[in-house]
Formats: C-alpha cells, structure tokens, sequence
C-alpha cells in the first residue's frame, strides 16, 4: 500500500492536485496476508434427556508459524447430568431446574503478528549515493509453535421457585504453556526481541457466581435484580533459569504474573530531608535486584455488579452499581515536583524546619543530584503502591414510554440517563478503574433522549 503526502502548494486553489506540489513524499507499507485453516469434528449423544456428553477434535493451521510448525491438533471432550429430571426430582416444587456440567480441553493460540517467524527489512528515509538504505527490522525463528492452554471447569446451574432465582456457580482452571511473546534481547545484538515460546507454564483459577432474581412480577409492578462476582488468581508454576534470564526482575515462581518489586521506603529522616530507604544487604547502595524486596501484587482479587430493573406501568428504572477490589501504582508513580503540569496537593506536605515529619522531601531546582537521585529511587517504591478498590454508581436511567393511537405513535419513549455519578474510593490517583495516570478519568455524563416510534 502506498500513500503520498505533498505541501509547498504554489496555490491553495491546486490543492485537489498532488501533481502540482513543489513537495511529494511516497511512503510505503507492508502488504500483509494472513491465512488461517481448520478442520474439526464434533460427537454429540444424550440419554434420557438427563445424560449429555460431547467430543470435539479439530486440526487448526496458521500462516504466522515456519513451515515446520503451521498445523496443531487440539481437542474437548464435555459432560452434563441434569439432575432435575432425575425421577426423585422430577415433582419438586422448589427445583424448576439443575444442571452440573464439567469440561476439559486443549486450546491453541496464534496471537501474533504475521511474519514473526521471517528475517524482515524495513526501507528507511536516509539515501546514501543514490540508494534508500535497507533496516533489519526482525530475527528468524521458525521454530516457535502454538501457544496451548489446557482448560478445565466445572459449574452448577439451578433455576428454583418457579423460575424466580436463576444461578450459575462455575470454577476453572486453565493451564498454559508455551506463550508466545518476544523475548529481550541485549542491545548489542541490534534488536530489541525476538519471537518465541517462553518455556514457562502459568496457571489461571477462579470462582464464577451469577444470580439473576424475578423479585416481583404483577400487573403494574415488574422488579428483577442481577447479580455477579468474579475471584480470577493467576501463578507462574515454572519458569526454568528463571533468574538467569531477563525477566528475573519480573516474576517470581509460585507469584502472579501481576507482581511488581519495589524499594521499601521508611520514610523522611526528620533530620537531613532525605528519603530513607532500607539497604537489605547493608552493602551502602540500593540496587534493584539486591535491595527490591517488596513484592506486590496487582492483580485484581475480586469484581462484580449489581443491576436492578424496577417497572411500574409506563416507567421503567435501572441502576448498575459495580465493584472492584485492587490494589495499583498510585500518583506517587508519575509524581514531578515542579514540573508544570497539575500536581496533587499533598505533596504540599514536604520537609522543611518547620515540618521535619512530612511525607515527601524537600524540593530543589533540580541541581540537588542526591535528592534527584533518592527522588527517582521513591518513584519505585512501595509508597507507590496503594489500595485502588472502589464502588461506583455505573449507569441510571428513567424512562416513561406510551403510545398514542390517534396520532398513530406506536411508541414514544422519552428517557433520562446518567454515568459514573457516585465512586466511593481511597484511591490516590485520577481514577481506579481507568489506572493509566496520564488520561483524564471517565466524565461524569446526563443525557436525555426523546425515541419515535410510527
């Protein structure tokens, strides 16, 4: 795909014509062609209208691997008892519905860009006696293969009381090895990474809970509530060399993939002002393997929701309020005395002689380099990583709807909408659901609609 781009226009009436620019620049890019082909075969059987199992074989095959390792072969096989049309169940009046159901299968993975497995050249801008210079842009390797993860989950569902409480309960497991990321280089060899498997298995755990609930249903009043939570835990099981590789300051085994070290900072000497930070193996300097002690997981421990829908005649209400519980890098992270940008004001708490208990040091014009080096330092300490768990108001809304025959209207439906209204939080920081320190958070948001339906 090629595009031009021109300026230096004699006039603005020839702008329509790239021809007439005094300035053209061709750029081109890569013409990528991804291919991607499956066979697969699945066996189904029920008995009884109680017994369910189901078997599924497929061969999958991607243009994103060498020509040794294109095809991979993965499979399922599922089972199901509905318990409820179990003859001793069958006359329940509290049983509508249940169902147990369990799986196990192997899964595969090409999630990466095309010709990772290929030596590439990128064409760059500089000319050098009359030729365009050629860039290598990435390492052969075709011997990474599929990504795998073996998935297993078990569930129970239940429907009860006529149908008024539905409710799923799932736990799974996945297994995954074989991830297919780049892996750092050094800069000596000229590139940043080269694609590959990392021999490395992580393992991915959680409880699934939903329960829909019908709590009033009558000629005027409907009122129905949903509810949701999620315990996702992830941990690297292995990781072979782990410490001689370059991602020793990454993970740990038997941690979550989410951990981040970090210095341990005691905090402001009343004293000198400086930041003090605790030296693990007292050899008189910090460094980052020696003395990042701390470990801290981000990962979140739990999330849910909660929605309710309240109907009376032509009205209709709903509110979804949603939880997290987090913990996450804070301000602290991004923190820049002086800089001109907005600054929280609690680094108003600073040391001086008149506050030697403050929480942050005290600031120069940036030619101190023990504190910009002590500065930098605190920027990676546990002091910059703080409970980010919240409750917010998400969505609600009103909406009245009639009609009117005679106008033939079938339907007007006008509304009221409001997001992100109310956030209960201690987070220190912009926002904790959108953790990125550099965006502006999500705006808080009315909205008021009329809908027409002839």
């Amino acid at each position: 795909m090629l595009s031009i781009n021109a300026s230096n226009f004699s006039s603005n009436l020839f702008l329509k014509n790239i021809g007439s620019a005094k300035t053209k620049t061709i750029s081109s890019t890569g013409n990528t062609q991804y291919k991607y082909a499956s066979i697969f075969s699945r066996l189904n059987y029920k008995y009884s209208d109680k017994y369910i199992a189901n078997i599924t074989a497929r061969r999958d095959g991607s243009s994103r691997f060498g020509d040794k390792q294109k095809f991979g072969n993965f499979g399922a096989i599922g089972l199901a008892w509905i318990f409820s049309n179990e003859d001793f169940l069958k006359n329940s009046k509290w049983l509508d519905f249940g169902k147990i159901r369990t799986s196990y299968g192997i899964t595969g993975s090409d999630n990466i860009g095309d010709y990772q497995y290929l030596d590439t050249y990128t064409i760059g801008t500089n000319i050098y006696d009359g030729l365009t210079e050629l860039l290598p842009s990435r390492l052969h390797n075709p011997n990474y293969s599929w990504e795998q993860t073996n998935k297993f989950e078990a569930a129970l569902e239940l429907s009860l009381f006529n149908n008024s409480i539905n409710t799923t309960l799932a736990w799974y497991r996945n297994k995954s090895a074989n991830q297919l990321i780049g892996v750092p280089l050094p800069y000596t060899t000229g590139f940043p990474s080269i694609q590959d498997n990392l021999n490395a298995t992580v393992l991915n755990t959680g409880w699934e809970l939903s329960i829909n609930t019908n709590n009033i249903k009558t000629n005027n009043w409907y009122w129905t509530t949903s509810f949701n939570i999620s315990f996702p835990k992830n941990k690297l099981l292995e990781f072979p060399n782990l410490e001689g590789s370059t991602f020793a300051n990454n993970y740990v085994v038997g941690k979550s993939l989410s951990i981040k070290k970090f210095y341990n900072l005691e905090g402001v000497d009343p004293t000198t002002g400086l930041y003090k930070f605790t030296d693990y193996n007292n050899d008189g300097k910090l460094t980052a393997i020696e003395d990042k002690q701390i470990i801290k997981s981000m990962d979140v421990e739990y999330h849910g929701g909660i929605a309710n829908t309240v109907q009376y005649k032509n009205f209709t209400l709903d509110v979804l309020f949603q939880f997290v519980k987090q913990s996450n890098l804070n301000y602290n992270s991004v923190i820049k005395p002086g800089a001109l940008f907005n600054q929280p004001r609690q680094l108003l708490d600073r040391w001086s002689q008149s506050n030697p208990h403050s929480q942050y040091s005290y600031y120069t014009s940036g030619l101190n380099s023990q504190l910009n080096e002590l500065q930098a330092i605190f920027k990676e300490s546990n002091k910059t990583f703080s409970d980010a768990s919240y409750i917010r108001l998400k969505n609600i809304s009103l909406t009245y709807q009639f009609s009117i025959p005679k106008a033939r209207i079938k339907a007007l439906r006008i509304y009221v909408l409001g997001q992100n209204l109310w956030t209960i939080t201690n987070y220190f920081g912009l926002d904790p659901e959108f953790l990125n320190l550099g965006y502006l958070p999500p705006l808080r948001t009315y909205s008021f609609g009329i809908q027409l339906t002839l």
